[in-house]
This record gives structure tokens, C-alpha cells and sequence, in this order.
């Protein structure tokens, strides 16, 4: 074999080698749990949904606890979304999915975005669509608390 076969041999394999190479960087890796960035208490701007209702007073916001292994959302003191056994991956810069098994439906799988859009406000979405969409509620959600012990 002649010297041209051999280098072309060895640079059509190494091209191969870096692609599978980058292959394998580029997998997104799942974690355990919940980011820790992420855990605590978040809500969105507290409203008053009395006059959807005929009621003069009736203040409500939306809610998400972020815990170690699960995420409970929900409207004031109404049922909500709830997930367990959950795991987590970077899906850019300044957003993570996480997914877990629906509370609810224990066969059902369930995921929670969280992207963030400003300096101290994150947009959740639940199964891609945004928790606060057709509601009257912002879809900015601010961290009220670090604590998870709750």
C-alpha cells in the first residue's frame, strides 16, 4: 500500500472518530432530583380574581415549591400539578426540563420547564405549555423562598 492510501486511510478514520467524538459531548446528561438553583418557593403576582366572580375581594396567584425530588404547582390552595421521582437536564444557558412521574396518574410521565426570562423571574411551563397561560395571572414567576423544608 502506498503512502496517499495510508494518509487518506487515517484521515477518513480520525474524521470518524471526532464525529463520534461530538456525539458523545453533545448527549444531554439527566440528573437525580431538582437543580439546586432552582429549589425553593416560586409565585407569580398575587391578584384579585374576585371580580371574575362577582366577589369584591378575592385575592389568589399561582404557586411552585421546588423540592429535592418532586415539584408541587398550583393556584392558591387549589389542586395543581404534582410530580415525583424526578430527574433533570440543562436544555440551554437559561432553562432546565425536569420530569417525573404525575402524582395523579402514577403510569403517566410529566415535565416542568423552567426558563428564565429576567433577573430574578422564570417562566414554567408544564408539559410545554405555560402554567399561566389563559389565566389572568402573569406568566413571571419571582423566588420567594430557598426554603424546600416546607
Amino acid at each position: 500500500m502506498n503512502k496517499i492510501s495510508q494518509v487518506t486511510i487515517v484521515a477518513v478514520s480520525s474524521l470518524g472518530l471526532m464525529g463520534a467524538a461530538t456525539m458523545t459531548t453533545q448527549a444531554a446528561t439527566w440528573h437525580q432530583g431538582t437543580p439546586t438553583a432552582l429549589r425553593g418557593h416560586w409565585k407569580n403576582k398575587t391578584i384579585n380574581v374576585g371580580k371574575y366572580f362577582g366577589v369584591k375581594k378575592l385575592y389568589s396567584y399561582e404557586s411552585v415549591r421546588v423540592k429535592k425530588n418532586q415539584i408541587n404547582a398550583s393556584l392558591t390552595q387549589s389542586e395543581g400539578w404534582h410530580i415525583t421521582n424526578t430527574k433533570w437536564k440543562s436544555v440551554g444557558a437559561n432553562a432546565y426540563t425536569i420530569i417525573g412521574t404525575d402524582m395523579l396518574n402514577q403510569s403517566q410521565q410529566a415535565r416542568f420547564t423552567f426558563k428564565r426570562v429576567g433577573h430574578g423571574y422564570v417562566h414554567i411551563y408544564y408539559d410545554g405549555v405555560n402554567i399561566a397561560k389563559n389565566t389572568p395571572f402573569s406568566p413571571n414567576f419571582y423566588r420567594v423562598s430557598k426554603n424546600t423544608s416546607y
